[in-house]
């Protein structure tokens, strides 16, 4: 089967095409370059299974084309949280997106995966399984942006799915991280954590700290993805992918800083209250799945354990400052 996807060039979009070339699809990827790096593809660049287009992924006609012939569709391209500004776009990439790449799918008569985010959970009640309610900030909050436009797309591919039979599967991600990820706050606390660390800064710690994340290696969150790809029973689904190790951010930093080799004490980070972050910023203060709907229904399970993920990862960054030219993420 030829499968197409969006955002290719982005940090999990990298990881999935290689992963299906790997696993014998033939993959048609897309990206605008926003965010994804050429980089992040020299591995399989040259692969005759791989074609890549520069493509702003919310023009519909142009997407079209380029995913002719490809019987089902893995849609990542978005933009996340505009902690520091771009509200207005991300909510236009990520509603104008998912229009584009559901209509899309319907034209080709193909199965589609939407991207969508553990931040539709807000405040909640934890740990979130997919049918709990979604507690969500104020307007007057900017990072609540983010979720209310993957709630859209959820709702959106959900409502397609029920009126013209878009066979869809809806995946909500906890906290991916990884190797080829984004060296900014884009890429969450363990890109900036290690960052900051090898630049001999510290650690910039949101609030004080004991909010809980659970983190997903991203090896284990691509495998969801071909999961769900490959199971049909999983369309018309809104289905968990994350890890079953939950630490506070503050247990994060401490792990990061002893797996780089450092003295682990004194702790080398600061504490930035929210109040002084930009947009009235509001936290997520739990952020934990309830992955039994994954394992049931896609037998799923995350298998990288945290400490084995985050020392991959510090291994990645040193890499890539070691020899700058290789990746750019």
């Amino acid at each position: 089967m030829k499968i197409g996807v969006t955002g290719a060039a982005g940090f999990i979009g990298s990881h999935l095409c290689e992963r299906l070339l790997a696993d014998g699809y033939e993959v048609i990827g897309v990206d605008d370059l926003s965010y994804g790096s050429v980089g992040n593809l020299t591995s399989f660049l040259d692969d005759p299974g791989f074609r890549f287009e520069v493509l702003d992924c919310t023009r519909r006609r142009e997407l079209r084309a380029a995913f002719d012939g490809c019987g089902a569709i893995m849609h990542l391209a978005a933009k996340k949280i505009p902690r520091f500004g771009g509200t207005l776009s991300t909510l236009e990439v990520n509603v104008h997106g998912v229009d584009a790449a559901c209509a899309v799918a319907l034209s080709l008569d193909a199965d589609i995966v939407v991207t969508s985010t553990s931040d539709v959970y807000g405040n909640g009640t934890p740990p979130y399984a997919e049918d709990d309610p979604l507690v969500i900030g104020p307007p007057t909050t900017k990072r609540w942006a983010y979720a209310v436009s993957k709630m859209y797309d959820e709702h959106y591919a959900l409502s397609l799915a029920d009126e013209h039979d878009l066979r869809v599967t809806i995946l909500r991600l906890f906290n991916a991280y990884g190797p080829q990820n984004h060296l900014s706050w884009w890429g969450g606390p363990t890109v900036t954590f290690v960052e900051s660390l090898l630049d001999g800064r510290p650690m910039e710690i949101h609030g004080d700290g004991l909010q809980t994340r659970t983190f997903t290696y991203v090896s284990d969150t691509v495998d969801g993805f071909v999961r769900a790809l490959e199971a049909p029973e999983s369309r018309g689904e809104v289905i968990n992918v994350g890890g079953t190790e939950t630490v506070t951010i503050l247990e994060l930093a401490e792990r990061t800083q002893a797996l780089m080799g450092l003295p682990q004490q004194p702790l080398r980070a600061h504490f930035i209250p929210y109040e002084t972050l930009p947009g009235k910023y509001q936290d997520v203060r739990d952020r934990v799945p309830d992955t039994t709907k994954a394992r049931e229904l896609l037998g799923f399970e995350a298998s990288v354990g945290l400490d084995e993920g985050l020392a991959a990862t510090i291994d990645w960054h040193r890499a890539r400052r070691d020899e700058p030219a290789a990746v750019n993420g």
